[in-house]
């Protein structure tokens, strides 16, 4: 039971640490080869020593730096690793399962970090999958990771950008042949085909919040089928997520009658019992993920510190200052809101700023200088 548990903590301490490592500029991760490059990619932090000041502005301006600050790993802190390590543990029970898969959803406002998250779940199962085969994946294809299409009206449209990651999406041969397409082939059975020789387990569905619910109700049957017969999880990811899904489900079984009929039945055998305990339960079974905005309040101050000093480990500065964004705390969150999509983009400007500038350093003269939107 020790070797057991023991097993499992180490399991854990490596999903986050890859969780980490993860790069945050997504590059083609939408076909196969990209997002297998995207798994595979650690990034390292620069060494300052192999990268001395440089005189010039000219010279800055090819800083090897200046990538890695445009895209800062990770910082975690406490609830963003338990609501990753709990989504990792459910798709992996799932992936041992044969029946009773649940699908999930992450759901949040926009800019708290959904879709790093998402693709943080896929990286880390993938990972784990390739560690489990020795390094080597081969035929196999353990996650898919798609977008909404841009027209969401057919199930052949969501199946097209399945066959798109896979690589199954017929290129049009000159531009009479693009100009001629009204609409896009079924190719639903060479990617189930695909996805069940390949052993898939997990399929990844970002910007789920410009689907309408009448839209994704034909949909669902579909994912219903390569989860039911294929063992595939499905993960919905977007602002108003579970409301959509849910909603949708709803359509596509036709749950208030059924939920009625069950009423029906109950109050038949056992009167005065209230509709809305079994419609709550209806709902309680859609398992959600919540993300929120980082926390800096009477209840938890701890939260925000430790991504700020987060931060403040990754930045690759000459002259950084010893707590350079912890000491502006209550500015950083009265300017982003705990918005980690605006703490990034603020904290990214401003290190490439002090790069460029040849201050090597963040000071409210860098965070000043950077406009995020919203006022600020």
């Amino acid at each position: 039971m020790k070797a057991t548990t023991a097993l499992q903590k180490q399991q854990e301490e490596r999903a986050l640490q890859r969780a980490q490592l993860a790069p945050m500029r997504p590059e083609w991760i939408y076909r196969r080869q990209g997002w297998n490059s995207f798994t595979r990619e650690d990034i390292a932090q620069p060494d300052l020593a192999d990268h001395p000041p440089l005189p010039t502005e000219d010279e800055r301006l090819s800083d090897p730096r200046l990538a890695y600050h445009a895209h800062l790993k990770l910082v975690s802190h406490q609830g963003y690793d338990e609501v990753l390590l709990a989504s990792f543990r459910a798709v992996m029970v799932n992936s041992e399962r044969r029946e009773g898969i649940l699908d999930r959803v992450i759901d949040g406002m926009s800019g708290t970090g959904k879709s790093l998250l998402l693709r943080a779940i896929g990286r880390t199962v993938q990972r784990d999958i390739e560690d489990r085969g020795g390094g080597e994946l081969g035929a196999h294809i353990p996650v898919v990771h798609i977008l909404a299409p841009a027209d969401t009206d057919s199930k052949v449209n969501w199946v097209w950008e399945i066959a798109c990651f896979l690589g199954l999406n017929p290129e049009p041969l000159n531009e009479n042949d693009l100009l001629r397409w009204r609409s896009y082939p079924d190719l639903s059975v060479p990617v189930n085909y695909v996805l069940e020789n390949a052993l898939t387990r997990l399929l990844l569905v970002d910007d789920i919040q410009r689907v309408l619910p009448h839209q994704l109700a034909p949909v669902l049957h579909y994912f219903d089928y390569l989860r039911n017969r294929l063992g595939i999880t499905t993960i919905f990811c977007g602002t108003g997520a579970s409301d959509i899904v849910y909603e949708a489900r709803a359509i596509a079984d036709r749950h208030e009658v059924a939920i009625q009929r069950h009423l029906t039945r109950r109050a038949a055998h056992s009167p005065g019992q209230q509709d809305t305990q079994q419609q709550d339960q209806a709902h309680s079974l859609l398992p959600i993920t919540w993300l929120d905005p980082i926390p800096f309040n009477a209840q938890d101050k701890d939260s925000w510190l430790q991504v700020l000093a987060g931060y403040e480990k990754h930045l690759s500065l000459h002259n950084l200052n010893k707590h350079a964004l912890t000491e502006h705390h209550e500015y950083l969150h009265n300017r982003t809101g705990g918005y980690f999509l605006a703490l990034s983009q603020l904290i990214c400007q401003a290190a490439t700023l002090a790069i460029l500038t040849g201050t090597e350093n963040i000071t409210r003269t860098e965070l000043d200088a950077i406009h995020i939107g919203g006022g600020h």
